[in-house]
């Protein structure tokens, strides 16, 4: 299928898909004009190499969009500014090219009105230039992107130095001390002091024990709990028991991430070394399966890199994560500073057309309504299209899908509350002892 320039600056998850593979263009002097902090375009190694900037779209879609020059120069879209309305718009003259599924070409009529969509822009964050107090500087430790806050309290991986490293990996191998837990309660501090953050997403690396990783996030999650009402989920890797799990709701977790990355076994293992000799991927499904009984429907999910196997794959990938009760994310893949994966000659890529990344993210949508899955823990992630917005895709919304949303949790307007997610987790959770070796 092909799209016109006013079909994507129309739909909300076309708009977004375009901003994040293509970026927007914004002249010096209104971008010069958004940094009221001083502190420069926001970006951060983990989400790519490129500066960018947090919009908020129509229909409460946000979207990470890169800025930088270099990656923007062909892009035909662009931010303008008019009185103090911001918006969104393409370049009449430029030649805006959709490609089909059959690798056709559909070009925009030269005299199509271009649509002008206004948009919140969210102003570059003082937390990349800020550090706490003992000195460590926030941007080393974390991201913001609109409402949702990730921070790693470590970047130890036992993977990063050797040759089990995922080939998409883009953290520094060089190990840094854990953060302190009064550092990590004061950077989520400073993150709410000038925009709403209602989740916070913890990650850890392989840190070779039995556990994947939650361990050492205890404490952490102790104190977000204590002293924040806010969302927690944690991404880490399955663990050898399934105890652990349990653990894991126990001292606090609302969400949990088992990220498998490529659903196709033999892909997973030649992408993904260090996981797939490690763990292996029957335990990543053994324990996706099982956290599912944990956690409440929505608060388990795992990443498909899209673009890293065939889209018949990851299809498969969502069919069987879905069908388990797990809710799958999928990010796009974008080339990491220092590991640009086009360098490796043996890693076959795979790029989606614009028509091709609909469909998946439509049979996503369907699949998780088909399932009843709540989606408010993956509702308001700017840096990759979401579940709930694969909606856009699938055609008007009618009586019978707004009442099925409404009874899954799917409806744009459901957020799950933290108080709700803890009084759940109180009335379920009771002491036990992890007898270990």
């Amino acid at each position: 299928m092909s799209f016109s320039v006013s079909q994507i600056l129309g739909n909300p998850g076309l708009l977004k898909l375009e901003l994040m593979r293509k970026g927007l263009r914004i002249e010096p002097s209104v971008l010069r004009s958004l940094d009221t902090s001083g502190s420069g375009v926001t970006g951060h190694a983990l989400f790519g190499s490129a500066g960018d900037i947090d919009i908020s779209l129509p229909q409460g879609t946000w979207v990470t969009a890169p800025v930088a020059p270099r990656i923007v120069k062909a892009s035909p879209y662009r931010l303008v500014v008019d009185g103090d309305q911001h918006l969104i718009t393409a370049d009449a003259s430029a030649a805006v090219v959709c490609k089909d599924d059959e690798g056709a070409q559909s070009q925009s009529e030269p005299q199509e009105a271009v649509p002008r969509v206004p948009v919140t822009v969210q102003p570059p964050a003082s937390f990349f230039r800020r550090s706490t107090s003992s000195g460590i500087p926030l941007r080393r430790i974390g991201t913001v992107h609109g409402p949702y806050l990730a921070l790693s309290p470590t970047n130890k991986c036992g993977f990063l130095a050797t040759a089990d490293r995922c080939r998409f990996c883009g953290v520094s191998a060089q190990p840094q001390d854990a953060v302190p837990v009064a550092d990590i309660v004061e950077a989520i501090r400073i993150a709410r002091e000038e925009q709403t953050v209602n989740m916070v997403h913890l990650s850890v690396g392989y840190l070779g024990t039995d556990d994947g990783g939650v361990r050492m996030l205890e404490p952490y999650v102790a104190a977000i709990k204590k002293h924040f009402d806010i969302v927690v989920a944690v991404d880490a890797l399955p663990p050898a028991d399934n105890g652990w799990i349990d653990r894991t709701y126990g001292m606090g977790a609302d969400a949990i991430s088992y990220n498998l990355e490529i659903f196709d076994a033999q892909r997973f293992e030649k992408i993904c070394p260090g996981p797939a000799r490690v763990i292996g991927r029957e335990r990543f499904m053994e324990a996706l399966e099982y956290a599912t009984t944990v956690f409440q429907s929505g608060g388990v999910t795992c990443h498909l890199i899209v673009g890293l196997e065939p889209l018949d794959s990851t299809r498969e990938g969502i069919q069987t994560l879905t069908g388990m009760g797990v809710v799958p994310v999928l990010p796009i893949y974008r080339p990491f500073k220092g590991r640009d994966m086009r360098a490796d000659e043996d890693i076959e890529r795979f790029e989606p057309t614009l028509g091709e990344l609909g469909s998946l993210y439509r049979d996503l949508y369907r699949q998780v309504r088909n399932n009843r899955l709540g989606l408010s823990m993956v509702r308001d992630i700017a840096t990759v299209t979401t579940p709930l917005e694969g909606r856009f895709f699938d055609g008007e919304p009618n009586f019978l899908r707004s009442l099925a949303d409404r009874l899954t949790g799917t409806r744009i307007g459901r957020r799950t509350s933290a108080r709700f997610s803890d009084l759940r987790r109180a009335l379920r959770v009771r002491d036990v002892t992890i007898v270990e070796p």
